[in-house]
């Protein structure tokens, strides 16, 4: 992972905040006053520029990608709240992976209720989730083509994708893995708009998207279900934006979902 990624400038700023905080209890207690004594005269301490307050108590890294905690809050949370919500009635879940969090805790759970509930992943352009799912290889043909980048555009999704395993995507147990476009997560989101009334991100988008290729291979009778976990609020300069998404051909046009093959 590069060193800026964001995952590791945040680790950063977190022993930052730590090694600032550590400081400036030190010189508290050596100078209570916030004052010391040079050549017999008394002044006021030097003060750091610094991007962090003078009160910080110090950082702390969540590591969300890695930190099983993670994991833990949705097998103990999300995944019996489905649970109840549906009365244990579903045949399937599928999600979006980023962190891998949401999608292990409560696809585990799920299937330790019930083995016959079907797990899958629903993944964007860009990421090597799918491959490794379907294929067992973390594959992505942009790195194949020596196309992978700092800052790739491989999808205007965010929050979702990954080419890794983090230790909360190996908590998952899954039955299969769909690949969905940008193109469908852009119609999909206006699709909810138009007709549910629901104003979602990306990444929900993308579960929906997720949720009727599911509902498509299981066949009619069957109770599938998603997570709408971003609101549209969060992505208004790129995916709520006709300039930005006519720079990249994205500008949705269906009436229905027949982007989906249905009419």
């Amino acid at each position: 992972m590069h060193r800026d990624h964001y995952v590791n400038v945040a680790r950063r700023r977190a022993l930052e905040a730590d090694e600032l905080a550590s400081k400036h209890r030190k010189a508290s207690q050596e100078h209570p006053n916030g004052l010391e004594k040079h050549n017999g005269h008394i002044v006021e301490a030097e003060k750091q520029s610094n991007d962090f307050s003078n009160n910080s108590k110090g950082g702390f890294f969540a590591d969300q990608f890695e930190n099983l905690a993670n994991f833990q809050a949705h097998y103990e949370g999300t995944g019996p709240e489905i649970w109840k919500q549906t009365g244990g009635n579903l045949h399937a879940f599928v999600a979006a992976a980023g962190t891998g969090g949401t999608l292990a805790g409560v696809s585990r759970f799920l299937q330790e209720k019930n083995n016959k509930i079907k797990c899958f992943l629903i993944d964007p352009p860009g990421s090597g989730l799918f491959n490794k799912v379907t294929r067992g290889v973390m594959y992505t043909k942009e790195e194949a083509e020596g196309r992978r980048l700092k800052h790739p555009f491989d999808t205007i999704t965010e929050g979702i994708g990954i080419n890794r395993l983090t230790q909360n995507f190996k908590m998952a147990k899954l039955d299969g893995a769909f690949r969905g476009t940008d193109m469908e997560a852009v119609e999909m989101s206006r699709f909810l708009m138009k007709n549910d009334g629901l104003f979602v991100g990306s990444s929900s988008a993308m579960n929906c998207v997720g949720a009727v290729r599911v509902a498509q291979s299981l066949g009619p009778g069957h109770t599938v279900v998603t997570i709408l976990c971003d609101s549209g609020m969060r992505h208004l300069s790129k995916f709520f934006n006709p300039r930005y998404l006519s720079q990249y051909g994205l500008t949705p046009k269906a009436v229905g979902l027949e982007f989906l093959d249905l009419r």
